[in-house]
């Protein structure tokens, strides 16, 4: 099976102590997805880098949190901290591939242990 690669953003670095994950369901209306936009923007979280996984369809997208147009990508799998609140976030902006959600699932449960 494929493997999830995290990549840290240059300049950031993981913090252990942000140990419990928080990550959307994806679903129609994305509510899951804009409530974890709410909350990485409430605890002032910091994209620290993203991830990449074979089964997750690839997309491009504008900052989310940006004020103006222009600003950072917005990835399919972004990862964000807020050490204050020991708070760890997957951001999810792309469905995974269909009949591939197992293997996704394995793929996030591996790379959330490696942390």
């Amino acid at each position: 099976r494929g493997v999830m690669e995290f990549v840290v953003e240059e300049g950031k670095e993981v913090h252990s102590e942000c140990s419990t994950l928080i990550l959307p369901a994806l679903s129609i209306g994305n509510v899951g997805q804009l409530a974890v936009d709410l909350l990485i923007s409430s605890t002032q979280a910091q994209r620290i880098g993203f991830l990449d996984d074979p089964y997750v369809l690839p997309c491009v997208g504008n900052d989310a949190f940006g004020p103006v147009p222009q600003g950072e990508l917005a990835l399919p799998l972004e990862a964000y901290e807020s050490a204050s609140n020991r708070l760890s976030f997957v951001q999810q902006r792309s469905p995974v591939v269909k009949g591939m959600m197992i293997q996704f699932a394995h793929n996030l449960a591996d790379r959330s242990e490696e942390r």
